[in-house]
């Protein structure tokens, strides 16, 4: 008995003994799986974010913070959803700035990646994704070079980039919130070693613009209207009387304004001529026709008007006497007759104009560019017209060809008397560029072709005359340079007298041109611009429009800058040089209220640093959304020119060039 009972226990010792090892065991086990699941590599690093808000004047709101222990190494990241209620800052320009970092958990060994962003805008019509566009551009393309705003990156496994991200410094993202807005996030951690290929800016799936359909002819019934385009080289439109100036310079300008429509915020699409005109006869800003720097030409892929207009049953001439507008510089395209003279006078183009004119069936529509040079540098006005201007100033620069290209253009050495000599000089050219409107118009009179005419009487560029520390034009984008007179005679006298006041660019000749005369445009690209025969007739001030302008002259990108006036009137001027800076003036970089500081005089760029983003960010919405269009275009490299010497020679006169040395040499668009 007592030795089954001593079996009995000890078989009950050897269960229980049994149990207690594998219960042993197992916890063990479980302290091991966690022991791994805390230790590397599962959960070794850390996410920390935030979230602020700014406004102009105010300091920034930290709305939304965190950190999150997460796995370093897993293929799929976690994603964290956070949200944040914008009625606070409802109807105000606000920037969103999303800052992150991540590091493993050990202080020491520093951060490892970044954190990525996607977000949404929550209102009362839905769900909008919030575009963190950004600008990415490489020599190669020859466009612009450098990076403006966020990137975006794809990780592995994922089909497209839905994320994005600021590998240095802050994330930012710029709106206008309404009552009740929510912005909805999505924060993922990002270690450097996930990401696959070479990060891209976040490309918009909105590249905007449409082809318009055509409007009515607006002739008689018996034919099309005729359209002219009368250019007067480096005219900026604060020097007329029309748009404000106290010198009698322009008599005739102001007297035909009266009978045209008169848009007093004309813009350029870049601050030199060759880029400019292209643009007036492409309807593409230069960035997607291509021809922007010093050795480019017009390629044949763009659709020109004068090959549309020619396609409507027009004939098409083309009077030139600036260099930059040749047939080695592609601008013969759609034109039945070419001529050009270098630095042909005024009288000369209109002495052209009346001859062909002449020849010309009077049932034929016509469609003639015609582009004078006066009152582009050198500045040598006739003595009667400079006695009218002259106000007794002297000084070592005396408008000739050799002492402006003695000049610094950037920080010239002039002394305020010696400006304000050459702005008597220039002043008297700007009259002797009216006495030649006036011939024009008398010519179209003469030959019954005034009343059915379109006429756009408008300046490729302005001129600067060390306003912004630069001197001529093509170094800047402030206003000297970039607003420019646009005066247009509708036919049989339609919005006579009318002065809009709608911002508006020279990407609009094209679109408003092909409206009147009713021609459906072939180009098989998007038209930049819109028809602005329509702002002349609404009631004032159409709501606020950007326009964008660029300028970059050197194939080697010495010179890169763009720059945008926004809905409200700021405008921006961003430095895409690389390396920055190095040929544009401190005075010529900044942010502006134009509508209230219309001389650029007072930089904000300090004191508004939301709204500078939000510039910035329009900025670089532009430059993606121009790159796509000319990327539907399937356009090729833009041709690069090999000047002869006679051409060379020609360009030298106007002050492009100097002394056989090429433009980049001589320092002088």
């Amino acid at each position: 008995m007592l030795v089954a009972d001593g079996c009995a226990t000890a078989g009950r010792f050897e269960v229980h003994k049994g149990i207690r090892w594998r219960l042993a065991i197992g916890l063990v086990m479980i302290g091991g799986l966690v022991a791994v699941l805390w230790a590397k590599p599962w959960a070794d690093s850390v996410m920390s974010a935030r979230v602020t808000i700014e406004v102009d004047g105010r300091p920034p709101v930290v709305v939304y913070e965190t950190k999150r222990l997460f796995a370093g190494t897993w293929r799929r990241l976690p994603v964290y959803g956070a949200e944040v209620k914008l009625g606070p800052w409802s109807g105000e320009l606000v920037r969103i700035d999303v800052e992150g970092d991540i590091a493993r958990r050990e202080l020491e060994a520093g951060s490892t990646g970044f954190v990525a962003c996607a977000a949404e805008l929550v209102g009362s019509e839905g769900a909008t994704p919030v575009e963190f566009l950004g600008w990415q551009q490489g020599p190669e393309a020859g466009l612009h070079y450098a990076t403006v705003g966020p990137l975006s990156c794809r990780l592995e496994g994922e089909e497209e980039a839905r994320f994005a991200f600021a590998r240095k410094g802050t994330l930012w993202y710029a709106l206008r919130p309404h009552e009740g807005d929510r912005l909805r996030l999505e924060l993922r951690p990002v270690p450097s070693a996930t990401l696959s290929g070479r990060p891209q800016p976040y490309l918009s799936a909105r590249t905007g613009g449409e082809e318009r359909p055509p409007g009515r002819p607006t002739g008689t019934p018996e034919r099309l209207p005729d359209v002219f385009i009368y250019v007067i080289d480096a005219l900026r439109a604060d020097h007329l009387g029309c748009y404000g100036y106290h010198r009698p310079t322009s008599p005739v300008m102001d007297a035909f304004a009266a009978e045209a429509a008169l848009y007093e915020d004309g813009h350029t699409a870049t601050t030199w001529t060759r880029p400019s005109v292209a643009t007036m006869l492409s309807g593409l800003y230069a960035c997607v026709h291509g021809a922007m720097h010093e050795s480019d030409g017009l390629a044949e892929w763009p659709v020109l008007l004068s090959e549309m207009l020619q396609d409507a049953g027009y004939r098409t001439r083309c009077i030139s006497s600036n260099g930059n507008i040749t047939r080695e510089f592609g601008f013969d395209q759609g034109f039945d007759e070419f001529i050009f003279v270098d630095q042909g006078s005024a009288g000369w183009v209109n002495s052209m104009v009346g001859k062909r004119l002449a020849s010309e069936e009077a049932e034929k529509p016509v469609f003639m560019y015609l582009h004078t040079v006066e009152p582009h540098g050198p500045y040598a006005p006739g003595p009667e017209a400079f006695r009218r201007f002259d106000r007794g100033f002297k000084g070592g620069c005396d408008g000739s060809q050799e002492a402006l290209g003695a000049l610094d253009v950037l920080y010239p050495d002039l002394s305020p008397e010696e400006v304000e000599h050459l702005i008597d000089l220039y002043d008297a050219e700007v009259y002797e560029a009216d006495q030649g409107v006036a011939e024009f118009l008398r010519i179209l009179k003469r030959a019954g072709r005034y009343e059915n005419s379109l006429i756009v009487l408008v300046s490729d560029h302005g001129e600067a005359f060390t306003e912004h520390d630069t001197m001529g034009h093509g170094w800047e984008l402030n206003e000297e340079d970039m607003h420019v007179p646009l005066i247009v005679k509708y036919p049989e006298g339609r919005q006579s007298g009318v002065r809009v006041k709608e911002r508006v660019s020279l990407v609009d000749l094209v679109p408003t041109i092909l409206a009147e005369v009713g021609v459906r445009p072939r180009p098989g690209y998007r038209l930049a611009g819109r028809d602005i025969s329509t702002a002349a007739t609404g009631p004032g001030r159409e709501p606020g429009r950007c326009v964008y302008g660029e300028t970059s002259y050197w194939d080697s990108n010495d010179l890169d800058l763009v720059g945008v006036i926004d809905e409200d009137g700021y405008k921006r001027v961003i430095d895409l040089s690389v390396p920055p800076r190095e040929n544009a003036t401190e005075k010529s970089l900044g942010l502006w209220d134009t509508g209230n500081d219309r001389t650029e005089k007072v930089d904000l760029i300090e004191k508004m640093p939301v709204r500078a983003a939000y510039d910035e960010q329009l900025i670089a919405h532009w430059l993606v959304e121009q790159r796509a269009w000319r990327e539907e275009s399937a356009a090729g490299p833009s041709p690069k020119i090999e000047l002869s010497d006679e051409l060379r020679r020609q360009l030298q006169g106007m002050g492009y060039m100097r002394g056989g040395a090429s433009a980049e040499e001589s320092g002088t668009p």
